[in-house]
């Protein structure tokens, strides 16, 4: 009898065993089965023959404060005549399209109004975003703003993004300042 409860608290033990095999097995499998399905990190999801690919991407931020009061009212201003961060220059192949991203954070005391675009070559304008604060509004206010821009297909080469800025009243700030470009292939 005491040989019969031995074999039992083995065979439980072979049992536990066996499935604890299993489960780390089953893990083990299922993380490397995984790296076969993954999609493709940052660059995208490419499509066929490499289509939308990122070739490059470029990067620039300054945080240092601009007044804009100073400026003519409705008038549009390039951002880089005071703060050529803000403007990149970027060689790319035929075809290519450009997709610019612009964040920022104004600073406005009503009645103040900024408006902020891409342009791309001194001649493709993207849409604009608009801050602003009126009465019976009071205090300080910090806007986020934020503009995409995609191109049609491009010529290879030199082309410009700048960003450009429109006071409309009042005397609205620019601070911490993001321009981003990247160059997308068109297949």
């Amino acid at each position: 009898m005491l040989v019969k409860k031995e074999q039992g608290k083995y065979a439980w033990r072979l049992l536990i065993l066996v499935l604890v095999i299993g489960l780390l097995a089953g893990v083990v499998g299922g993380v490397l089965a995984s790296y076969l399905f993954v999609k493709p990190g940052p660059q995208g999801m490419p499509g066929v023959n490499g289509s939308n690919s990122i070739l490059q991407i470029i990067q620039n931020r300054n945080d240092t404060q601009v007044d804009t009061s100073g400026y003519t009212a409705m008038q549009w201003y390039d951002i880089s005549d005071i703060d050529s961060s803000m403007e990149i220059t970027i060689n790319v192949q035929q075809n290519s399209k450009i997709l610019a991203h612009f964040s920022g954070t104004h600073e406005l005391e009503p009645p103040a109004s900024i408006w902020v675009r891409i342009v791309v070559d001194y001649n493709y304008n993207s849409s604009t975003c608009k801050c602003a604060v009126g009465p019976p509004a009071s205090g300080t206010y910090r806007m986020p703003a934020h503009v995409e821009f995609l191109t049609d297909s491009l010529a290879a080469g030199s082309h410009t993004i700048n960003l450009q800025f429109l006071r409309e009243f009042g005397s609205p700030k620019l601070l911490d300042r993001t321009l981003t470009v990247t160059e997308i292939t068109s297949q």
